[in-house]
């Protein structure tokens, strides 16, 4: 590309600032957790931020695409399949890596999942960035246990599949259980049983 369609191609204004969408999305992610969805504004965002308004609502036009995006950056991740020679052992690295994820993100997953319930479009992103595909990532752990005769062919891999994130998250979000150092091992342990 030649500098002049560069020039050309580039929206009139300034530059997107990255910094600023970084310190925006931190913003929104500090509020969900603290106000909830219905409680924060664009208002309390950009003052946070130290933005105008108008710099939010050049980026996301509503507050549902903000906090989609901010979600998003923030608690996305690669998922893992690994296939370390037993069941256990993927068990035990796949329950690992919810472990650090819920750790970490905890707080801002429990807010953003206490806001589905109002929006069809934050459930649906929830579904897809948080669910399905730590679900696909767990079928085919549990797929190669049955193929190496540690779990039986009758298996019923749906249940198995949401058993040790289930747990983890109840803990999370619902009896405040510690998630504790040693849970990834225990809980690879029930499955394998």
């Amino acid at each position: 590309m030649s500098p002049d369609t560069a020039v050309a191609e580039r929206r009139p204004g300034r530059p997107r600032s990255e910094e600023a969408d970084r310190a925006i999305e931190a913003s929104a992610l500090d509020l969900l957790v603290a106000d909830g969805f219905d409680g924060m504004t664009i208002e309390g965002v950009a003052a946070r931020a130290g933005v105008g308004k108008a710099t939010i609502y050049r980026r996301w036009p509503t507050k549902g695409q903000l906090v989609l995006d901010a979600v998003v950056h923030r608690c996305a991740e690669h998922i893992i399949s690994p296939d370390t020679g037993s069941l256990h052992g993927d068990l035990v690295e796949l329950f690992e890596a919810l472990l650090v994820k819920f750790r970490r993100d905890g707080s801002i997953l429990r807010a953003f999942a206490a806001a589905t319930a109002k929006s069809a479009d934050l459930a649906d992103t929830f579904q897809r960035t948080f669910l399905d595909e730590r679900r696909s990532a767990m079928r085919d752990v549990l797929a190669r246990g049955v193929a190496r005769g540690e779990l039986p062919a009758d298996a019923d891999l749906e249940l198995l599949g949401d058993l040790g994130s289930a747990l983890m998250w109840h803990r999370l979000a619902i009896s405040g259980a510690p998630l504790s150092d040693d849970l990834p091992q225990r809980l690879a342990d029930v499955v394998c049983r």
